[in-house]
C-alpha cells in the first residue's frame, strides 16, 4: 500500500515514518493540522490511495478473535497481534467497541492505547454505544437508569449531568463518539428494540432531554450520535432480526419522528446514525432480497432519497453519518456485504459500519474482498470515487476539528479515579429514584414494615431475585429492629403455568412482589398469580422491570410501579446487562418504616409515554404518576 502523501502540509510530516506519522508528531504540528480542519482534511485524503480512503470510511468491531478451548468465540480483551496488523495494513479509520471488550478501567484503557497504537498515520475514531439503561457497554462503569427512567424525572439538569458522566468515563478511556442519544418516539407500545431506549412518546419531552444529555456529553468532548433516522419508534420488529416497516403517512412522520431530529441538528449535532427500517411513505423503492428473491422495500440505511435527500440536503446536516451495524439481519439477510456497503455509501453515509467480521482469518479474507469489490467499482463508477473521496474526507475533517490524538489525553491513574466513581455511583441512585413511577395504588403502598417480616418475590429469573433479595437484606440492615426474610420463586411469567410449590410459598408469606418484563398479553401466568394472592387476601405489588405498559395487560392490580429497567439480554449486544439501580430504587418505594409511614424512597416520576389497553384506548395518560 502506498504511503498517505501529504504533498500541502508536508512541514508537519516531515521526518515521519510512514508508521509512526501523527502519534509522533510534535504538538506545534498537531495545531497547524487543527487549524484548518477543512483544507487540511481535503489535501491530505487528496494524496491518499483508494485503499486508503476505504479504510477511512470503515468502522470494524473487534469483538472476538478465535476461539477458545469450548470451540466459543474468544472476547478481545488484549489485542491479537493479527488485529493489530489488520488496523494498521488496512489503514483502519475507526473501530467500535463491545461489552466484551470493556471488562475494568485498567483492560479497557490499555486496549484503546494497543489499538491506537497500531494506527497508520492518522488516528483512530473510537466508539461505542454507552446509552444508558439497557446498552451500555462499560461493564466497570456507570451505567445510568436510562433514557425513559430519565424521562420520567422530567428533570433536564438530570439529563444533563447523566451526559456528563458518560462524556467523563468515555473520554477518560479513550472513546471520542457515543453513539448516543437515541431519538425515537416510541409511539409504538410493543416496540421490541427502543421502548425504555427511547425518552419517550411525547416529542418536546424528547428534544429538551436529549438536547441536556448531549450538552453534558459535550462537556466532556465526546462527539453526540443521534439515532436512529429517520426514526425508529413506530415499529413491530426487531431490525437486529427483520426488516420492519414505519406505516406513518409523510406528514405523520414530518411531525412526529423528523423533528428531534431537525431539533439536534440545529443545536449542533455531531453524527446521526441510519435506521435499517422501510419507510414507504419517504423511499417506496424496491429491490429484491438475496434471501429468497423476494421484492421488499429499500432500507433507509441505503436510500438515498432519505439520507441525502432529507438528512443532508433537508436538513442541512454537515457532520458524519454512521450507518448502523450492517451485520444485523435487516441489512445481512437480504444484502451481500459487498453490494450493502456500496449502496450505503452511495446513500450518504459517510462510515459504514461493520460490514464484515474480522473475527478469525476468514473474516479477514472477506475484509479484503470488500476492499478489491470496492477498488474495482470505484474504479468503474466515478460517482462512487467521488463518493469515496467525499466521505473520507469527512472523516479526516471530523479527526481534525475534534483534535483526536492517537493516545490518550489522560493517564490510567485518572480514568481509574474517574470511571464508576463514588460520585457518578450517587448521581446515578439519585436519578433512579426520582424516576421511579407510581401508576396505580389502592391504599396498599407504601407498605409498612413490622418486626418481622416474609415477602415474596416473584419474577421471570433468578438473578433478578437475587438483585431484590440482596436490595431487601440492605434495608433491614438499614432499618433497626427489622428483619426481612425472603423466599424467592422464578418461572416464565409470560406463559400460562405456575409452579407446584407457589400456592403455598404465596400463603406462607406476608407481602408478594410480582415483577414483570414486558408482557405482551392478557391471561398469562402473572395474573394467575395476582388472582392466588387475591383468593388468600394476601397483598401484592407488581413492579413493570422493563417497559411500564404491562399493567396493560392485567386485571385487579392493587399497586404497580414502573422502574424502566432491571438487568437482562441486551439484544444490541448479544449479551447480558448488569442494570441494577433501578429496580433497587424501585424496591425501596415499596416500604415505610413504620414510624412516619414515610416510604424509604418516595415516587416522584411522570409517566414518559401513554399506556394503553389492548383495543388500544388510554388508561394511564403521558404525564400520570402518583405520590404517597
Amino acid at each position: 500500500m502506498k504511503k498517505i502523501r501529504i504533498t500541502a502540509i508536508a512541514a508537519c510530516f516531515a521526518g515521519l515514518s510512514a508508521t509512526s506519522g501523527y502519534a509522533q508528531m510534535t504538538v506545534n504540528q498537531q495545531e497547524t493540522l487543527w487549524a484548518a480542519p477543512k483544507e487540511n482534511a481535503e489535501r491530505i485524503v487528496s494524496q491518499m490511495s483508494t485503499r486508503e480512503k476505504i479504510g477511512q470510511i470503515l468502522m470494524l468491531d473487534v469483538r472476538n478473535w478465535g476461539k477458545n478451548a469450548a470451540g466459543e468465540p474468544e472476547n478481545v480483551t488484549v489485542l491479537p497481534a493479527e488485529l493489530a496488523k489488520v488496523v494498521t495494513d488496512y489503514r483502519l479509520g475507526s473501530v467500535i467497541l463491545f461489552r466484551e471488550n470493556f471488562i475494568n478501567t485498567p483492560q479497557s484503557y490499555q486496549l484503546i492505547q494497543d489499538l491506537q497504537k497500531a494506527s497508520y498515520q492518522l488516528p483512530l475514531l473510537i466508539s461505542t454505544d454507552q446509552e444508558g439503561g439497557y446498552v451500555t457497554r462499560l461493564r466497570e462503569g456507570t451505567e445510568m437508569p436510562g433514557n425513559m427512567a430519565l424521562s420520567a424525572t422530567r428533570n433536564e439538569s438530570m439529563a444533563q449531568g447523566v451526559g456528563e458522566v458518560h462524556g467523563a468515563e468515555l473520554n477518560a478511556l479513550g472513546v471520542h463518539i457515543n453513539f448516543a442519544p437515541v431519538l425515537d418516539v416510541n409511539t409504538n407500545q410493543n416496540n421490541p428494540v427502543i421502548g425504555v431506549r427511547s425518552f419517550g412518546s411525547n416529542i418536546d419531552l424528547v428534544n429538551g432531554m436529549s438536547a441536556s444529555y448531549i450538552k453534558g456529553l459535550h462537556q466532556n468532548s465526546v462527539l453526540a450520535t443521534a439515532k436512529h433516522f429517520p426514526g425508529h419508534g413506530n415499529v413491530a420488529t426487531d431490525s437486529h432480526f427483520g426488516l420492519p416497516q414505519v406505516s406513518y403517512s409523510e406528514k405523520e412522520w414530518r411531525q412526529t419522528d423528523l423533528v428531534p431530529f431537525k431539533n439536534a441538528v440545529e443545536n449542533g449535532l455531531d453524527a446521526v446514525l441510519t435506521a435499517h427500517i422501510i419507510v414507504p411513505a419517504l423511499d417506496d423503492t424496491k429491490v429484491i432480497s438475496k434471501k429468497d428473491g423476494t421484492e421488499i422495500g429499500l432500507p433507509a440505511t441505503l436510500s438515498k432519497k432519505i439520507i441525502s435527500g432529507i438528512l443532508r440536503d433537508e436538513l442541512k446536516f454537515k457532520g458524519l453519518v454512521f450507518t448502523d451495524a450492517m451485520d444485523m439481519g435487516a441489512i445481512a439477510d437480504n444484502f451481500g456485504a459487498s453490494e450493502a456497503t456500496e449502496m450505503a455509501l452511495m446513500a450518504g453515509s459517510d462510515v459504514i459500519v461493520m460490514p464484515v467480521h474480522i473475527w478469525d482469518q476468514q473474516g479477514i479474507e472477506q475484509l479484503e474482498n470488500l476492499y478489491r469489490y470496492l477498488e474495482t467499482e470505484s474504479q468503474k463508477k466515478p460517482e462512487l470515487a467521488a463518493r469515496l473521496q467525499q466521505a473520507a474526507t469527512q472523516v479526516v475533517e471530523t479527526k481534525l476539528a475534534k483534535k483526536v490524538t492517537p493516545y490518550s489525553p489522560h493517564s490510567l491513574d485518572y480514568a481509574k479515579s474517574v470511571v464508576a466513581s463514588p460520585e457518578h455511583k450517587r448521581f446515578e441512585k439519585q436519578v433512579a429514584e426520582n424516576a421511579i413511577t407510581l401508576i396505580k395504588n389502592e391504599r396498599l403502598l407504601p407498605y409498612q414494615l413490622k418486626a418481622q417480616n416474609n415477602l415474596l418475590v416473584i419474577s421471570d429469573e433468578n438473578a433478578r431475585n437475587k438483585i431484590i433479595s440482596n436490595e431487601l437484606e440492605a434495608i433491614a440492615s438499614e432499618l433497626k429492629g427489622k428483619t426481612i426474610t425472603v423466599t424467592s420463586s422464578a418461572f416464565k411469567l409470560d406463559e400460562k403455568t405456575l409452579p407446584n410449590d407457589l400456592a403455598a410459598k404465596i400463603q406462607a408469606n406476608d407481602f408478594v412482589i410480582l415483577v414483570t418484563y414486558n408482557l405482551k398479553a392478557k391471561d398469562t401466568a402473572a395474573q394467575q398469580v395476582i388472582d392466588q394472592a387475591a383468593k388468600m387476601n394476601k397483598p401484592l405489588v407488581v413492579i413493570a422491570s422493563r417497559n411500564p405498559y404491562d399493567i396493560a395487560y392485567l386485571d385487579n392490580v392493587k399497586a404497580n410501579l414502573a422502574v424502566y429497567g432491571i438487568t437482562g439480554f441486551d439484544v444490541t449486544n448479544n449479551n447480558r446487562n448488569s442494570l441494577e439501580a433501578n429496580i433497587k430504587a424501585g424496591i425501596r418505594t415499596l416500604f415505610s418504616t413504620g414510624e412516619n409511614h414515610l416510604a424509604l424512597n418516595m415516587p416522584r416520576g411522570k409517566l414518559p409515554v401513554d399506556i394503553r389497553n389492548p383495543q388500544g384506548e388510554i388508561i394511564y395518560p403521558f404525564g400520570h404518576g402518583l405520590t404517597y
